[in-house]
């Protein structure tokens, strides 16, 4: 069931679906990010998604493989996305769009409660993400 629920919402940010989303996410859901950083509650979570869709559009998820065990899905996948927007920096600094198209690898782990996001990991390759869309050196 939580496979379905993880396509649901890959598909959900391929379309920009917020409402969608938001509905995905629980009240209480803590997130993750590659770097990192930490996004706790419903909002926080939709911001963080429509922040990376304004930075990348044009998004692909490619699964390569798929684990359900209880309440947790891992998925393997690869991400394609063109940069055409800033992306902004821990700084408050940004980076301009380099228009490149590029595809990454990201491992997503997701726990669900009665059909929501409760908790979300993304561990993803950022030396390819980063040499990839131009933004340093391959």
């Amino acid at each position: 069931m939580s496979i379905q629920l993880f396509k649901q919402y890959t598909q959900a940010m391929a379309d920009s679906d917020w409402n969608t989303i938001a509905s995905m996410y629980a009240e209480d859901c803590v997130s993750v990010d590659p770097d990192g950083a930490v996004f706790e509650g419903r909002e926080a979570n939709l911001a963080n998604d429509q922040k990376w869709a304004s930075m990348m559009s044009d998004f692909k998820f490619n699964y390569a493989n798929t684990v359900e065990s209880g309440k947790v899905t891992v998925v393997e996948m690869e991400i394609t996305g063109t940069m055409t927007g800033e992306m902004p920096m821990p700084d408050g600094t940004s980076i301009p769009p380099t228009g490149k198209t590029h595809t990454f690898k990201a491992c997503m782990i997701m726990e669900w409660d009665q059909g929501q996001i409760k908790k979300q990991r993304i561990y993803a390759d950022f030396v390819s993400f980063m040499a990839g869309f131009g933004i340093m050196p391959g």
